[in-house]
């Protein structure tokens, strides 16, 4: 009866309207794309950079490989901390609001009321949303912690599986300009860096559509033009401290 309820509600407010069905989180997707990001960004930089300097490719390449393995641990460290600090805080907060339900009920209960009359709901089937959601406390602790306070919890994002992914991808990531140095003399490897790397950016950026929903080809065009900026950025810096 209440699922009728508030279907018919939500109904009566949108004019039938359905909608599209909502992109997935996407879980350790996320850290993949934005540790694969950083990294080419961070290292294309710093190899361009030191190019610019008029250094040797050994040179050239130590300092990508240098920045990769701070990178990597920096990053990698970051993304674990990130999301244990995420978990520490929801759960905290959230032993807050039992507290709260516990010994203020009808305060607790006038603050579901209010949250669901925000959003359109009156009469009896406010009335009859208010009762199911404060029938039982994990379901009413839920609804607060998600429409009060807008947080939630995503259970498949464990922190060391995080970190690991996030540690990785960067990894990844920052060893697309780096690779050509070790193999190549310098011009012929700044120019297989560049295409490898501006390459390897479109198709980051368009693997963020996974989590985000954007036109995958503007998304690889904005990361591509981005990571361009950057890298022009510090190679001319370097072109200036080798003057």
């Amino acid at each position: 009866m209440l699922g009728y309820l508030i279907d018919r509600a939500r109904r009566m407010r949108r004019g039938g309207h359905s909608e599209a069905p909502h992109i997935p989180g996407g879980g350790i997707v996320r850290e993949l794309v934005f540790g694969a990001n950083d990294g080419l960004v961070a290292a294309f930089a710093v190899v361009s950079g030191v190019y610019g300097a008029a250094a040797p490719p050994h040179v050239v390449f130590l300092a990508g490989v240098a920045e990769l393995i701070g990178g990597t641990i920096a990053m990698g460290l970051g993304g674990y901390l990130a999301v244990k600090s995420e978990r520490e805080y929801y759960l905290a907060e959230r032993r807050r609001e039992e507290r709260e339900v516990d010994l203020y009920p009808e305060t607790e209960r006038c603050e579901v009321r209010e949250i669901f009359r925000a959003k359109g709901f009156d009469a009896d089937v406010l009335d009859a949303i208010v009762t199911h959601v404060t029938a039982e406390r994990g379901r009413w602790v839920d609804t607060m912690m998600r429409d009060e306070l807008g947080l939630s919890l995503d259970g498949q994002r464990a922190p060391a599986a995080a970190g690991l992914a996030t540690g990785l991808a960067y990894a990844f990531g920052a060893s697309m300009p780096s690779m050509p140095y070790a193999v190549l003399g310098v011009t012929a490897a700044f120019r297989v860096s560049i295409a490898l790397t501006l390459a390897t950016l479109f198709f980051v950026g368009a693997a963020k559509t996974v989590v985000t929903g954007r036109s995958w080809w503007r998304a690889g065009v904005e990361t591509t033009v981005i990571g361009a900026l950057a890298a022009a950025a510090t190679f001319a810096a370097g072109l200036l401290l080798a003057a």
